[in-house]
């Protein structure tokens, strides 16, 4: 006779520390959901000051309102009202207009938040609202897929689930064990980030210039201070992480241009090894991919965040339609919906991505230069009105929660 296993129970288990599965958590407590969140050993959360910033775009900021994060940030974030963009070999010095410009005021498009100050809201709110549920600082070792599925944690505890969500990043280990298969994208890039004093002020204006070497974009965080992302070579990211300060300085104002003026670092250069991927399928019945673990964009369009945003908003509207009909987090239906309103966003963002940067990263030739009479073209038009509404996000992927609202799970 076969033993029966012996394990705890829980409908839905969360699975990851970082800010997708902090703001998971946030939305399943707010929708009344019963689950247990696995958020790592302790050990592994305690980090040196995080100086990155993440760009936010309207619909995040307003689904982060309603979570009560937002009104949580200890820093000021800085609003993005027009966006700039300019091709390798198009001019960018301070008497000429770039090539190709949009701008949305009212609301701003965007809004560009210190990493630390984000890090910092969201565990102030998770100690408010998730006091009474069961938060544990284990990891998971091994996860069989099943009905229900059955999760070793690192304690040596067996665990019965209904739904696993991995948020576990982009080296997601209970990706693997599911099966899932990952598409690489990687170009051996590595992305250099710091920030900078701008001479002339940067204002609420974002800037991205396509250099041969990668993207350089330069966000604002106030009137004259900005962030950089230059995406580089493995190669030349490294030589240039080894410069000092001055030289570092002039390579960077020789790459962007004097259209801001002097820009002059302000904080320790970091570097980051870009790894850009995605996942076909990002589900299947009590299993759900989210955040980096089901897809990872390269930084130059800003908008990898608020893609993980928009998988959290729309599991959470995918679980409440089923829960109003009486299902189970575990149900086939969820994971198909899930899977079908991801689909177009992160396919959309994903070629877009790496096909501008493949194709405005050129020196020359008749694409590239096909690619800059486009960018021109674009900016004369009322298509600039559609480059806008995307950069505001909620077009390619609508939720409530993306749209500020937050209902519960009994809420129909």
């Amino acid at each position: 006779m076969t033993q029966a296993r012996t394990y705890q129970h829980t409908p839905i288990a969360l699975i990851g520390g970082g800010l997708t599965t902090q703001v998971l958590a946030l939305s399943l407590v707010h929708s009344g959901f019963d689950f247990i969140w696995f958020s790592g050993p302790q050990d592994s959360q305690t980090e040196t000051k995080d100086t990155r910033t993440t760009t936010i775009h309207h619909a995040g900021k307003m689904m982060l309102d309603a979570l009560g994060i937002w009104t949580s940030l200890q820093e000021p974030a800085c609003p993005i009202t027009q966006i700039a963009v300019s091709g390798t070999q198009q001019a960018t010095d301070r008497n000429k207009r770039w090539p190709l410009c949009w701008e949305q005021a009212d609301p701003p498009m965007a809004w560009v938040v210190s990493n630390q100050s984000l890090k910092t809201a969201c565990k102030t709110e998770i100690n408010i609202q998730l006091s009474k549920q069961k938060i544990l600082p284990v990891s998971i070792e091994t996860m069989t897929i099943g009905q229900p599925n059955f999760l070793l944690d690192s304690t040596g505890k067996s665990w019965g689930c209904d739904l696993v969500i991995a948020c576990d990043g982009a080296n997601s280990l209970l990706r693997k064990q599911a099966g899932f298969t990952v598409i690489d994208q990687s170009r051996n890039e590595t992305a250099l980030v710091t920030s900078v004093h701008t001479e002339r002020p940067i204002g609420t204006i974002a800037y991205q210039r396509f250099l041969p070497s990668g993207p350089l974009a330069i966000m604002p965080t106030s009137t004259q201070t900005a962030s950089i992302v230059w995406s580089l070579p493995n190669s030349q990211a490294e030589a240039l992480s080894r410069q000092d300060k001055n030289s570092f300085e002039d390579n960077l104002n020789a790459a962007f241009g004097n259209y801001l003026g002097r820009l002059t670092p302000a904080s320790t250069l970091l570097t980051w090894p870009l790894k850009p991927h995605f996942c076909p399928r990002i589900s299947k019945p009590g299993f759900i991919l989210a955040g980096d673990a089901g897809h990872a964009l390269h930084p130059l369009a800003g908008m990898g965040f608020n893609l993980a945003l928009a998988d959290v908003a729309i599991l959470l509207d995918c679980l409440q339609n089923a829960a109003c009909s009486g299902l189970t987090p575990s149900h086939a239906s969820v994971a198909a919906a899930y899977q079908s309103r991801r689909k177009l966003e992160i396919l959309a963002l994903t070629f877009a991505t790496q096909g501008l940067n493949r194709l405005l990263t050129r020196k020359s030739g008749p694409l590239y230069q096909m690619a800059c009479i486009g960018m021109s073209f674009l900016g004369q038009l009322p298509a600039k009105r559609l480059l806008s509404d995307l950069a505001m996000g909620g077009r390619l992927a609508s939720a409530p929660l993306l749209s500020g609202q937050l209902r519960s799970s009994e809420s129909k």
